[in-house]
């Protein structure tokens, strides 16, 4: 059962790079994988948390690539035994948004493999990792974005959305002259 978009609002807090990340991740990931390990084609750390370096939310996101958002959505229920909130295809078309609050915290993204919106996911990640200026400004604009207020989800995003549009724009680009 999905659980409803209002709910989907919450405090968000930044902080420094935390080395535990990726071993968060490794540890979450093997845990999604055997649960959807016949219908996942790839799971990867995605997010700030995949940046070393990179201020953000203390949340560790995972992007599962699947064959279809069909498959997706029988994942998702998995997911829920595993004690995520399902959110269904809120916000962006193409992807499905399940969490996990502990700590850790853990959001999955489950879309298909290849598709926009997983495209751009690890695009943002791989320019972030390569270009460490890029990943200085976006942490700036995150605190600068949080110091003015936004300490909800929906308020932080909306309040750096015009910079990740841009940083989503330059990363697909540099994506696709990287190849």
């Amino acid at each position: 059962m999905n659980a409803e978009p209002s709910d989907i609002d919450e405090t968000i807090t930044l902080v420094e790079s935390d080395p535990q990340w990726p071993a968060l991740f490794a540890a979450e990931s093997a845990r999604v994988s055997a649960a959807l390990a016949d219908i996942a084609t790839h799971i990867e750390h995605v997010g700030s948390t995949a940046v070393p370096g990179l201020a953000g939310k203390p949340i560790v996101d995972l992007l599962v690539g699947v064959r279809s958002l069909d498959e997706g959505r029988a994942g998702a229920r998995r997911l829920a035994a595993l004690g995520y909130e399902d959110f269904g295809e809120v916000f962006i078309p193409g992807r499905l948004y399940l969490r996990r609050r502990g700590p850790p915290h853990f959001n999955v993204a489950i879309a298909e493999d290849g598709g926009a919106f997983f495209a751009s996911q690890l695009a943002v990640r791989d320019y972030l990792r390569s270009h460490p200026d890029e990943a200085k400004a976006y942490a700036d604009e995150k605190r600068k974005v949080h110091a003015a207020g936004a300490r909800l989800f929906s308020t932080y995003s909306q309040g750096k959305h015009a910079f990740v549009a841009s940083l989503v724009e330059r990363a697909l680009a540099w994506a696709a002259g990287s190849r």
